[in-house]
């Protein structure tokens, strides 16, 4: 086994678009970047000094290439799909990382409910369930209207509210499509204002570094779709935020990285969405957190992997916006805007997902979203204004079919 820090090598866990500032940032501490991804295409293959078609859900295959190329750290960001792998990486070869235990207590969504009721943090009515006649009878135990999602998925696939008895089965059955495990949650559906908190925790210390006010797309599906830095919220209740954070972070026995969770805050209380010991993804990570905050958490994340773990301290309190487009279904025929929307001042980053010939289709989950927005201020108010300024600016137009 290699001690940490002893080899050139880091590997980073995933290659898709948001791993690309991750891979960059393992370049830039002086180490090389190996990655892998089962896209053999994904960008940040091309980012890499060295580029592996593998799943990363194949701990078995990250674990022989670990050792080959005798990494001095393993890290991931922005997705819970690798924080597994991750662990049982860095548990096989001695290296800093999450436990699998604690890998598992920040991807299941039902152990995180468990684990809340223990510490004390509030939940929804919920139950688990394997199959329609369980979730119907869940659905009764939480009430409508209640959600259905996936016990072990990510964004938002297979999430959505149901309002009648009738919708369950069809709920349950998208769901399970997403979840490896076979479960699902039925939950009730808690009105209030959504709330994300994004923390690390170093050096033996946590910290609660921005949070946000979270708006989503109306159901069925729930996409979120802007994030307002900080969260827009009295004192009281961003203390009650904290204090529900904290507890979390203890009761999933996070003992270090990146921390994000999300959280309903109404007039009953801080109620538990749910957390995990990673990033919070969009470039929430790699973009927003170090422009609100000032901690710079994938150096952050990279040193601890491989064994220089530093403590982080917020040195900035500033405010912004993360907002996400969609434009209308059809065939994309041209994309203007984009080049003159990056200089407009207090713009952070702006990028499309989708390209001329694309075909989009209405949005069901988080990763069908076109594109996003993030910018930075003094006030959120003044973040606003570039936001609204780049909507202004992009231009996407598109047909109905590709004959048009």
């Amino acid at each position: 086994m290699n001690e940490p820090g002893s080899g050139e090598w880091v590997l980073v866990i995933g290659a898709g678009y948001w791993q690309i500032p991750l891979i960059n940032t393992v370049k830039r501490l002086g180490y090389k970047a190996l990655t892998i991804d089962r896209d053999p295409d994904a960008q940040g293959g091309r980012a890499a000094d060295k580029f592996e078609a593998v799943d990363i859900t194949d701990h078995i295959t990250a674990i022989e290439l670990g050792r080959k190329y005798k990494i001095a750290g393993a890290v991931s960001d922005q997705t819970d799909i690798s924080v597994p792998t991750l662990a049982k990486i860095c548990t096989e070869l001695n290296l800093p990382g999450p436990s699998v235990e604690t890998a598992y207590n920040t991807t299941n969504k039902a152990r995180m409910r468990e684990l809340a009721d223990k510490c004390g943090v509030k939940n929804p009515r919920y139950r688990v369930c394997t199959n329609v006649e369980e979730a119907m009878d869940g659905a009764e135990v939480a009430g409508f209207p209640c959600v259905v999602k996936p016990t072990d998925a990510q964004a938002s696939r297979g999430v959505r509210k149901v309002d009648t008895k009738s919708v369950v089965p069809e709920a349950v059955e998208e769901a399970l499509i997403f979840s490896k495990e076979k479960r699902v949650l039925v939950e009730e559906y808690i009105t209030g204002t959504e709330v994300t908190v994004e923390g690390c925790r170093y050096a033996g210390d946590s910290h609660l570094l921005c949070t946000s006010t979270k708006k989503h797309t109306p159901p069925p599906h729930i996409i979120a779709m802007n994030l307002d830095f900080p969260a827009q919220l009295p004192d009281e209740k961003i203390r009650l935020l904290e204090e529900s954070y904290f507890k979390m972070v203890d009761a999933l026995g996070i003992q270090a990285g990146s921390i994000h969770g999300e959280m309903i805050v109404n007039d009953d209380g801080v109620f538990l969405v749910e957390m995990a010991n990673r990033g919070g993804g969009s470039g929430t990570s790699s973009h927003c957190v170090p422009e609100y905050s000032g901690v710079d958490l994938l150096e952050a994340n990279v040193l601890y992997a491989v064994g220089k773990e530093q403590p982080a301290f917020r040195t900035k309190n500033r405010a912004g916006v993360l907002r996400f487009m969609l434009f209308e279904p059809g065939i994309v025929r041209n994309i203007s805007g984009l080049d003159e929307a990056r200089k407009i001042d207090g713009v952070v980053a702006t990028d499309l997902y989708i390209k001329a010939g694309d075909e989009l289709k209405p949005a069901t989950m988080d990763t069908m979203r076109h594109g996003y927005i993030i910018t930075v201020a003094d006030r959120i108010e003044d973040a606003r204004v570039p936001a609204d300024a780049v909507e202004r600016t992009i231009r996407v137009n598109v047909s109905r079919n590709a004959d048009q």
